[in-house]
């Protein structure tokens, strides 16, 4: 098979890091902390730390593992090339179809706020359709549009956050209880509370996913991966804090957390504000998803391992068919679910056991290419698969069966070989 041909469109270290911080500073941290408080209470702290322990572990086995393969793919491609093409398959189902129950829950997230400008279940999915298909247009114009778009959201999403974080931790209220992990609460909710919170991580590593669409990629995909993590990691402490603080024991069923926290702050953001900063995270972290799955389906394509239809890419070097296919898909779940917490839990377990097979693939590096001692994959490979065990709801089933009826059909179709490793 013949390489791939290198991309028309570049972006550099600033551009891929604001692609990180627009997938993680997405809807997610607009929704989780609710549902992860009433599973935890007082141990919210401890979920949260677990949910970052494991964000970082999988970030130091796609750093190793990025400085190595620029190809674009992210842990699809490191599979491939350290695994097999087993592995690699059900790493890049997993995330195509994990993310792509990402963009229907953020485009979810995105009606819901949008409608309470014009309250209606029509009003909310009619704009987050629209929003998606925009979106769509963008990424398929190149890639350094979605860099320069997600760099404004990212910007304008932090700085909200900040000064939130800032004025709730800043009031006068029960931080104690966030603070004192031993006064009490449901331990027994740690695990799944943590696995809903790893939902507004996850996109750390989206970046990878560019592969050699980002300059000098082995140098700059695992710096903008490191950069990313580490501040947003210290931004969700903060909020963690402030909305505790502000909420304490109705933080587990407030329905617009920020909206309420800044209310007990003094109003000192008005409400419109914050509407109008969770679209843009909403806009930003959906730009992001959208052209991170897209090349992974492009790079699964290149390898027959999806019609090779999805390979196509456009005079901007966009794989704008697999952009379409996708986009479809987030807006189908848009218009059949409003069960938004299962459509996290979907989200959430594939991505673990995406990251799961990452970690395998880094053992399989020899140790010169490795930087980190190998209890870094091996117990990062651990706490995946607990925490995707973890998952509340049905998605552990489901999402099991369905990966298993792609298998199996990918099999039948193929025959019991395996296709050569893509050099």
């Amino acid at each position: 098979m013949s390489a791939p041909t290198m991309p028309k469109q570049q972006v550099g270290l600033l551009g891929a890091i604001a692609i990180g911080l627009a997938s993680m500073l997405g809807a997610g941290i607009f929704t989780v902390f609710g549902p992860a408080f009433a599973k935890t209470y007082s141990y919210l702290l401890v979920a949260l730390v677990l949910a970052a322990l494991v964000a970082c572990l999988n970030a130091a086995s796609v750093y190793s593992l990025a400085k190595q393969v620029d190809r674009p793919g992210g842990v699809y491609a490191y599979s491939r090339a350290y695994l097999n093409s087993d592995f690699s398959f059900i790493a890049g189902f997993s995330f195509v179809f994990g993310k792509i129950g990402s963009i229907g829950a953020i485009g979810w997230i995105f009606g819901e706020y949008v409608s309470v400008l014009a309250p209606g279940k029509a009003t909310s999915s009619i704009t987050a359709t629209i929003a998606i298909l925009a979106l769509t247009l963008l990424n398929a114009l190149g890639i350094n549009r979605t860099a320069l778009v997600a760099a404004i959201l990212a910007t304008l999403t932090t700085s909200y956050l900040l000064v939130a974080g800032i004025l709730g931790a800043a009031h006068h209220g029960d931080g104690e209880a966030f603070l004192n992990i031993f006064s009490g609460g449901e331990r027994g909710g740690i695990l799944a509370a943590a696995s809903l919170l790893f939902f507004a991580f996850a996109g750390y590593a989206r970046v990878a996913t560019l592969g050699n669409e980002v300059k000098n990629a082995k140098l700059n995909i695992p710096r903008a991966i490191l950069i990313s993590l580490w501040g947003v990691l210290a931004l969700y402490m903060l909020l963690a804090y402030a909305l505790v603080n502000t909420l304490g024991a109705e933080l587990d069923h407030a329905t617009a957390p920020f909206i309420n926290m800044l209310h007990g702050s003094g109003n000192l953001i008005p409400e419109g504000v914050t509407v109008f900063v969770a679209t843009a995270a909403s806009l930003g972290s959906m730009l992001a998803l959208l052209a991170g799955v897209s090349r992974t389906a492009a790079t699964m394509a290149e390898d027959r391992e999806l019609p090779r239809a999805f390979a196509h890419r456009n005079r901007f070097g966009a794989p704008w068919l697999a952009e379409v296919i996708i986009a479809a898909g987030s807006i189908a779940l848009i218009w059949s679910t409003g069960a938004l917490q299962w459509v996290i839990g979907f989200s959430s377990f594939s991505v673990l056991l995406y990251y799961a097979i990452g970690h395998l693939s880094a053992l399989r590096q020899p140790r010169a290419e490795h930087p980190q001692p190998r209890i870094v994959p091996i117990l990062g490979f651990v706490l995946c698969v607990t925490l995707l065990l973890s998952v509340p709801g049905p998605a552990v089933g489901v999402s099991c069966g369905i990966l298993l009826a792609a298998y199996v059909l990918r099999r039948m179709t193929r025959g019991l070989a395996n296709t050569p490793r893509a050099e």
